[in-house]
């Protein structure tokens, strides 16, 4: 075939694609001509909708680029990648149902707005938009800039990265800039199918060209009997006291029980995050959480993680050639009709995600930031009107910084998670625990943030331009910045909650509490095995993800007379991390069904109506703050030039 046959499916099969979105955005722009339809889809979304579009959005493009070029990479070494959908599924088991009878009690539709109403607290607002801001220009844009890559790559650089991600951002935008929530709901559907489709037929290709299981495992296997290879088959130990990245050379990569437990906090964090709470506000009904969170991320998708995702890996990992790259490219030479197909069902995930971050960071500056402090006058249609062009502008910036920032972009990106993380206590306040109090939440958090910002790239390198130098490097103690920042933010939580006044709520906060004491009140048999819960749930995480991960290094490996004889035909940890994977959609149908945390509930919550109160006319307030905010943004923008003239050559 020749090179311009070869080429032509995918941009043939990406027209398609465009084509297809672009119908749906006609749809939804039309059918949502006020505010609410636009930001929320009118709360109309169908709980199916939802239950896809979030666990696509959790897992499909970012697990397929990041989780199988892991495996490639470093082996079994963190076997936490492959019960990634149980990790997934457990913040929206404790979270997800709650959030929403507070959004329809209280009539809003954002994790910034509930955090307005409950804590009245303007920094967790703004950290809830910046959590935002991270995940549309650092981990969408870094995933964009690696489809944008591969389109190179499959095109024979026919079409340049910066063309693609000018196209990449032409179609985020028309997607989330036009169309809303609505389209990003209704044609996430295809995106999430597509998704799936492609990374079933990637492992399925993966697994062919490595001469079948048997095949794949007997290389694994022969890999593992070399010295030098052991350790990608183990986790060497449960901590290692190294000064981290970039501090402790060698040692400072070893992958220990606690990096990868840490790094499980970590992934715990991505529905936590503004992102993901907006498509469950928007849905019309609660009734389907249990059932997506445990059916669909954990299982259908925690199943596509645990076997076709580590497949890909491991084939990756026995033949260089079929890592994520060489596959694409030997299926471009023999059928790159084939390969244009997968690849679209790849990018359709990554695009799934990247578009519901750029609208999320895009409303969270216009109707978190700028509309309340700075515009409040504004109309709907306005505020419409200025989220598209916010989006726009988002867009162009992610398309700059893949193309011209691409390290600022991966430092970026590795914040998103655990900032994300940060974000438990003050959701664990408003639905599990009313002891946090509102000081106790801020301060947290901040501390959290701090806590991450030290132990990453970006924090100890703008420090070191200042002159102040860290003696540790990035995740030291192999402890990912996830937990460090969240004991920093629970210590803190821990002393200021003691310390202030427990009962000095608002009256939406008392209102709040009424509802999950009343009607959402769990029942005694659900109370009554709370003990239950927590033993099941912590040995759960122990065996799984912790320390106990050690045994599963040799819990089905013998050593015969030629060697080790692995008992299931498998790498011990990956046969272990199955079985963990098993016992987690368990632990997570536990959670959601007999401890009620998902389960369906028929209640009827009326409107909150808030009492009275005169008005204050702040327009003049409102226009200081926005003639400092520009004051100040040129003063920035004009010592980041001098900054690079200076120093940048």
């Amino acid at each position: 075939m020749t090179g311009m046959a070869s080429s032509i499916w995918l941009p043939l099969f990406g027209l398609f694609y465009v084509t297809v979105m672009l119908y749906w955005v006609r749809v939804s722009s039309t059918s949502s001509l006020y505010g609410d339809g636009f930001f929320s889809a009118g709360h109309a979304l169908s709980p199916w909708i939802s239950a896809l579009v979030i666990a696509g959005a959790s897992m499909t493009g970012w697990f397929v680029l990041g989780g199988s070029q892991q495996i490639a990479a470093q082996g079994f070494q963190m076997p936490v990648l492959i019960v990634g959908g149980v990790l997934l599924a457990l913040p929206g088991t404790l979270f997800f149902k709650r959030l929403w009878f507070i959004a329809e009690r209280m009539r809003v539709s954002s994790q910034a707005e509930i955090f307005r109403v409950y804590y009245h607290s303007a920094f967790l607002v703004f950290v809830s938009v910046a959590v935002a801001l991270i995940f549309a220009l650092g981990f969408a844009g870094l995933q964009i800039r690696a489809v944008a890559g591969f389109i190179e790559l499959m095109t024979g650089d026919a079409v340049s990265r910066l063309s693609a991600s000018v196209v990449l951002g032409f179609i985020l935008f028309a997607g989330a800039g036009i169309g809303g929530m609505r389209a990003i709901g209704l044609f996430g559907v295809i995106q999430t199918v597509l998704a799936f489709a492609g990374i079933v037929a990637l492992s399925g290709f993966a697994l062919i060209w490595s001469g079948g299981f048997a095949a794949l495992n007997a290389g694994l296997l022969e890999l593992s009997a070399s010295d030098p290879s052991a350790r990608l088959f183990t986790v060497n130990r449960v901590i290692q006291f190294t000064s981290g990245l970039g501090r402790g050379g060698e040692l400072a990569n070893a992958s220990t029980a606690l990096a990868n437990l840490s790094f499980a906090f970590a992934l715990m964090g991505f529905q936590a995050s503004p992102l993901i709470i907006k498509l469950v506000l928007s849905t019309r009904s609660p009734n389907g959480i249990a059932a997506g969170q445990t059916w669909v991320t954990a299982g259908f998708f925690g199943a596509i993680i645990a076997f076709c995702i580590a497949l890909t890996g491991a084939a990756g990992l026995v033949d260089r050639d079929l890592a994520l790259g060489g596959l694409l490219s030997a299926l471009q030479t023999g059928s790159p009709w084939f390969a244009a197909w997968i690849f679209i069902g790849v990018a359709a995930g990554v695009q799934l995600l990247a578009g519901l971050a750029l609208f999320v960071a895009g409303e969270g500056l216009i109707r978190h930031v700028y509309r309340p402090y700075f515009h409040s006058r504004l109309s709907k249609q306005g505020t419409v009107t200025l989220t598209r062009i916010a989006i726009a502008v988002l867009a162009v910036l992610a398309m700059l910084m893949e193309n011209l920032t691409p390290v600022t972009l991966s430092a970026l990106a590795a914040l998103a998670l655990p900032m994300a993380f940060q974000l438990w206590t003050p959701l664990l306040g408003v639905t599990w625990l009313p002891w946090i109090t509102r000081p106790a939440a801020a301060t947290g958090v901040g501390f959290g943030i701090a806590g991450v910002l030290l132990t990453e790239p970006l924090g100890y390198q703008v420090l070191s331009f200042f002159g102040l130098e860290l003696p540790w490097g990035r995740w030291p103690w192999t402890i990912h910045s996830a937990l460090w920042g969240m004991a920093a933010n629970v210590a803190a939580v821990l002393i200021i909650s003691a310390i202030t006044n427990r009962n000095a709520l608002g009256s939406e906060a008392r209102e709040i509490r009424q509802l999950f004491s009343g009607p959402l009140s769990t029942s005694d048999k659900a109370r009554g095995l709370r003990s239950t819960a927590w033993s099941v749930t912590l040995a759960w995480f122990f065996l799984a993800v912790g320390p106990g991960l050690i045994f599963g290094n040799g819990a089905f490996v013998v050593m015969g007379d030629s060697g080790p004889i692995w008992l299931l035909g498998m790498p011990s940890l990956w046969a272990w991390s199955l079985a963990a994977w098993v016992s987690g959609l368990g632990l997570i149908w536990f959670l959601s069904y007999k401890m009620e945390m998902a389960s369906p509930v028929h209640v009827a919550v009326p409107p909150y109506e808030p009492p009275l109160r005169l008005k204050k006319d702040t327009s003049a307030e409102e226009q200081e703050r926005l003639r400092s905010l520009i004051l100040t943004s040129a003063v920035g923008f004009a010592l980041a030039v001098l900054i690079a003239f200076s120093f940048g050559g």
